[in-house]
């Protein structure tokens, strides 16, 4: 008998371990499933994590040269000695210039800008700012260009292009589209305003000729060059200035016929002698001309209006407010 109780004991106690065994698998395994820190599989552990391409820090144009030239993706210091007013359109400060821009423009818009020289580039002046860009026009010598070109990626923009097809061909090397568009609309709305200004005047519809004063000599110009004046605020050119298609000279008694059928004639002018000889052609050669005997006559800073830039053409509707009234 007591051995039947023992081994009645005996069985007892395997039977309660396994009960006890089964529940606890059964609870940690509930535990484990109810984890938000479980661990993830194998195959999720090793899935690939998806790479980011680097983005590339120069691109190749072809500049106005037919040139392709590889250039930094994003330049930060640009050496310029061409199209000045399109590179401070697009809101670019650059690191130097030459003299001409530097008096041009002034310390309002260049201040802090290098000057590298004159009308020759000085290249020691221009390798020790070490720029990464450097943008010149195409007319420059090429042994000027070689030079420049081992200092720094130098691309040559096209002699002969609108001021706005400069500013979008400058944008797209230097990635300013946007820049490009909010000049645009900048630009809109101010000669709205000006048109709006000069409402008064009744200026749209009005003939005119321009003429420019330089260097003891008289010159005409084609209407591309001054585009605010007939796009913009509305003057209409005479037969004979719509005529024209480049700049060339014109003598004194020539401009008797070019301006007769002007209502109004716009002379640039370059300081007090330009203007000295304006008032001896009206006293004498030019006093039958309709627009001169009716004082229809306006004399204009032929460096604000000869620059052929986009800044020249904001310049352009600054001076017309003040000239016309």
């Amino acid at each position: 008998m007591k051995t039947g109780k023992r081994s009645f004991a005996l069985i007892l106690i395997v039977i309660l371990s396994v009960i006890a065994a089964a529940c606890s698998d059964n609870n940690s395994s509930s535990n484990n499933s109810a984890s938000p820190s479980a661990s993830p599989t194998a195959s999720e552990s090793s899935s690939p994590t998806p790479s980011v391409e680097p983005e590339a820090t120069t691109k190749t144009i072809k500049d106005g040269l037919d040139r392709d030239v590889e250039i930094p993706t994003k330049p930060e210091k640009i050496v310029v000695l061409g199209n000045m007013g399109e590179v401070l359109s697009l809101g670019i400060k650059p690191a130097g210039t030459n003299d001409y821009y530097l008096g041009k423009y002034g310390a309002d818009l260049l201040s802090g800008v290098i000057s590298i020289g004159g009308d020759e580039p000085d290249m020691e002046k221009i390798l020790g700012l070490k720029p990464d860009l450097i943008i010149i026009p195409s007319y420059f010598a090429p042994e000027v260009l070689e030079a420049l070109q081992k200092i720094a990626p130098t691309v040559a923009t096209k002699w002969g292009l609108l001021p706005l097809e400069h500013l979008s061909v400058i944008a797209g090397w230097l990635g300013k589209e946007a820049e490009e568009k909010a000049w645009l609309a900048q630009y809109a709305d101010k000669a709205a305003q000006t048109k709006e200004a000069l409402k008064p005047f009744n200026l749209a519809g009005e003939k005119i000729v321009i003429l420019q004063f330089w260097n003891k000599a008289i010159y005409q110009h084609a209407t591309t060059v001054f585009t605010p004046l007939f796009q913009d605020i509305g003057f209409v050119p005479t037969e004979a200035q719509a005529a024209v298609t480049k700049t060339e000279a014109i003598t004194e008694e020539a401009v008797v016929d070019y301006a007769a059928g002007a209502d109004r004639v716009f002379i640039l002018v370059d300081g007090q002698a330009d203007i000295d000889t304006y008032n001896t052609l009206k006293a004498s050669a030019w006093k039958n001309i309709a627009a001169v005997k009716n004082d229809k006559v306006v004399l204009v800073d032929s460096a604000r209006w000869n620059d052929y830039s986009t800044a020249a053409m904001e310049w352009m509707l600054e001076d017309l407010v003040k000239l016309i009234k």
